[in-house]
């Protein structure tokens, strides 16, 4: 069965598994035989087009994959691993066309059956599995936008190792340039019975979430917590406690999560943010449920923090 024929009859496939990538397989990066033996076998394509990901029913469904049958004349697919199944799934960027209608016939499907939308502004539900990937998938394709020029030399530069090596074509430089990710902390700032949260001037009314920062060149995490949490509150903080990580690849970032015991209790608001201010166990629910209707389906670190210490609130 064609999975892209039950998209053009509005009968969207919903099995998150076909999403699951069980090994990165990175050995296949290298070896273009069995590379090919994997296009040839089923292989499917998340397509990406100016940052979009590709969702059924007009944008309103589950994340489509399209056959590498109906994307093999794309530029540049980039491999990212091997499913349960063994099928392999690879990401492809639908950059050249012009418009979205350009976009969706070039892999081969019809208006209405499909639409390109960005993550963040996705409404639908994600299993594990689905958002994982094409969190993936996007962040590899940014990537390869922001890395198509060698930044020593000038020159233009190829991809090879399936998608996850730049290199650059000057003879003369041949330099490599593998995706990177920048680190930025994110952080819980608590005190008995009370948490502390900030709101950045962009974001709705009443909406407050963890406050967060890049780690600077020549600083630790740790050091960028205590840093970050100063210049946007004015607080100074005690007895970090590393929480988790998670990969927010708008446009290229690691979130690396922390908990941190507030030293001093006087806010004064960094320029960054509208607004900062302690909340208690109460109003910190309200705020979870705010943020929980905001990317609720990418379940953001922020929310984690926040669901994990109203716990340990009891």
């Amino acid at each position: 069965t064609n999975p892209i024929s039950s998209f053009i009859n509005m009968e969207p496939v919903t099995d998150p598994s076909r999403f699951e990538i069980v090994e990165r397989a990175v050995e296949l990066r290298v070896d273009s035989k069995r590379l090919a033996e994997v296009l040839a076998n089923g292989a499917e394509f998340i397509a990406v087009w100016r940052g979009q990901n590709l969702f059924g029913q007009s944008g309103q469904g589950q994340p489509v994959l399209v056959p590498a049958s109906d994307a093999q004349h794309l530029p540049t697919p980039i491999f990212l691993g091997l499913r349960p199944d063994g099928v392999g799934l690879f990401a492809v960027n639908v950059a050249d066309a012009e418009t979205h209608g350009a976009a969706l016939t070039a892999i081969g499907l019809e208006d209405g059956a499909a639409s390109f939308v960005q993550l963040r502004e996705f409404t639908g539900t994600l299993s594990s599995h689905e958002r994982s990937t094409l969190l993936y998938s996007r962040a590899l394709l940014h990537w390869h936008d922001t890395q198509r020029f060698c930044s020593r030399c000038g020159s233009p530069t190829v991809a090879t190792e399936a998608g996850h090596v730049m290199v650059c074509s000057n003879p003369e430089c041949r330099h490599q340039f593998f995706p990177r990710n920048d680190p930025a902390t994110i952080m819980l700032v608590h005190r008995p019975g009370f948490c502390l949260l900030g709101r950045q001037p962009s974001w709705p009314e009443n909406v407050y979430s963890t406050l967060a920062g890049f780690v600077e060149a020549g600083e630790s995490a740790e050091q960028a917590v205590v840093r970050e949490v100063k210049e946007e509150s004015g607080i100074e903080i005690r007895n970090l406690r590393y929480f988790s990580t998670q990969p927010w690849p708008f446009p290229q970032s690691l979130m690396l999560g922390f908990f941190a015991e507030a030293v001093t209790t006087e806010i004064v608001v960094g320029n960054e943010l509208a607004d900062a201010r302690w909340f208690s166990v109460e109003e910190t629910r309200k705020v979870l449920a705010l943020l929980s209707a905001r990317f609720a389906h990418l379940d953001t670190i922020a929310r984690k923090l926040i669901r994990t210490w109203l716990e340990e609130q009891g």
